[in-house]
């Protein structure tokens, strides 16, 4: 009985971990993420004004300075760290998403380019 009760709060623990993440998405917000925006601006007006303007598969993402339905990507939990540095070399990417990343690293925009950095706390 006393293993039953241990592996039921296991997994009563585990569950709760995974709701901030749930949780922080305003209603009607499709799960995943936007792909990185490196596109230039584009004098276009928006598409969308939410993920429930779009298909099965997409969400209402800022790409090219106006919004339009994009191919979501997964994202893993937490921030990116903010990069209070400015780079003085060109822009070099090391990573294009989050399943580019170790572990539980995000790919995060730095002064430099993308890199995989650890999160912070919070949700995407």
């Amino acid at each position: 009985m006393r293993i039953q009760c241990f592996l039921l709060l296991v997994a009563l623990l585990a569950l709760g971990h995974q709701l901030p993440a749930v949780a922080g998405r305003r209603k009607g917000e499709k799960a995943g993420g936007c792909p990185p925006d490196d596109k230039p601006c584009l004098p276009v007006p928006d598409q969308c004004t939410g993920d429930s303007q779009c298909p099965s598969g997409k969400k209402c993402c800022s790409q090219a300075c106006f919004r339009q339905c994009v191919r979501k990507v997964s994202v893993k939990p937490g921030n990116c760290p903010k990069d209070q540095m400015h780079c003085l070399s060109p822009v070099h990417h090391l990573c294009n998403r989050d399943s580019d990343c170790p572990f539980r690293k995000r790919c995060c925009l730095g002064a430099c380019g993308r890199d995989c950095r650890n999160p912070v706390k919070g949700t995407t």
